[in-house]
Formats: C-alpha cells, sequence, structure tokens
C-alpha cells in the first residue's frame, strides 16, 4: 500500500465488498506480511497502520512465540501469517465492531522487531468509525438481509404451490 493509504482499510473494505469472503482478498495481499504498530496491548491488543487502528486476535502458538504479549506496547511488528475471520457480536459491548459484525485480525505468527521506532503521523482512529467502511458494513448486511428473505419467501412460494395441488381430503 502507498503512504497515503490504510492497508487496514483496503483490507476491510475489500472482505465487506465481496460478502464477507476473506478468499476474494487477492493472493499476493494474502501472503503479504503486515508491518504495524501496536498502539494498546492491554486489556486490547491494537495494532495501527498510521491510519485506523484495529484489534489483533492470537493463535496459541503465537500468543506462546512471545515472552510477553503487553511489552510490545510502543514497538513495531510484523505479522507474518495471518487471516481474517467474520464474528457476529454485540456492538454496544464489542467497541471494535459495528451493526453487530467484527472482522477479527487472527495472527498466527508474528515477529517483533528490535529497535524499531517510528513516531505516528496522526492519531489514528477505530476503523469501525470510518464512513466509508461504517457504509461497506451496512451494505453487507443489506445484502445478507435480502438473501434469508428472498431464501424465506422462495420456500413460502413453494409451500404455495404444493398446496395448491394437494387434493382435499373428503370425509
Amino acid at each position: 500500500m502507498s503512504r497515503n493509504a490504510s492497508s487496514f482499510k483496503y483490507l476491510w473494505t475489500t472482505v465487506f465488498n465481496n460478502n464477507g469472503d476473506f478468499s476474494k482478498v487477492p493472493d499476493k495481499v494474502r501472503k503479504t506480511p503486515i508491518k504495524c504498530y501496536v498502539k494498546e496491548s492491554s486489556p486490547y491488543f491494537l495494532v495501527t497502520d498510521d491510519f485506523f487502528y484495529v484489534p489483533c486476535y492470537f493463535t496459541k502458538k503465537a500468543a506462546d512465540s512471545v515472552k510477553n504479549l503487553a511489552d510490545l506496547r510502543g514497538r513495531v511488528i510484523v505479522i507474518n501469517d495471518w487471516s481474517l475471520e467474520l464474528a457476529k457480536v454485540k456492538s454496544e459491548d464489542v467497541f471494535t465492531s459495528y451493526g453487530g459484525v467484527e472482522l477479527k485480525l487472527i495472527v498466527n505468527s508474528l515477529t517483533a522487531k528490535a529497535g524499531d521506532s517510528i513516531s505516528l503521523n496522526r492519531h489514528p482512529a477505530n476503523i469501525y468509525r470510518d464512513a466509508e467502511v461504517k457504509t461497506c458494513i451496512s451494505h453487507f448486511i443489506w445484502n445478507a438481509q435480502n438473501v434469508q428473505n428472498a431464501a424465506h419467501l422462495t420456500q413460502t412460494r413453494r409451500n404455495a404451490v404444493a398446496s395448491q395441488h394437494r387434493t382435499p381430503r373428503t370425509p
């Protein structure tokens, strides 16, 4: 990604614009390590690309590879192996979500960069408060509801047609 664009925003909008399908993220991007700054390590582990922050969720293997995750606060890390996972959540309880949906950054492997210090150019924002990301999520939810409604309507029509073709019983 260029210096003037958010890597996280690209990932989030790509996934939501493709109906939550992580496999639609280009292979080259999925295989690229993510270099980011650890904004906060407790109670939430938040990383930033200098534009937006997102929470990380660690596999046991990734968590065990670091002595103490809390010590990474204020440092640069490289997430070597990662994936994205959709979760249904209560947005009133999970501040890193919108519309009951959270896209989780799952960390399978990471490396802490020794001596790498950076200064952030701006104050990063919660990615779920960005207007474009919120619009993508709203559209994703709307599409999911319409697919569900269409399936229900189709089943209702099938039931109605089937009941018309039944022969009435006579006593």
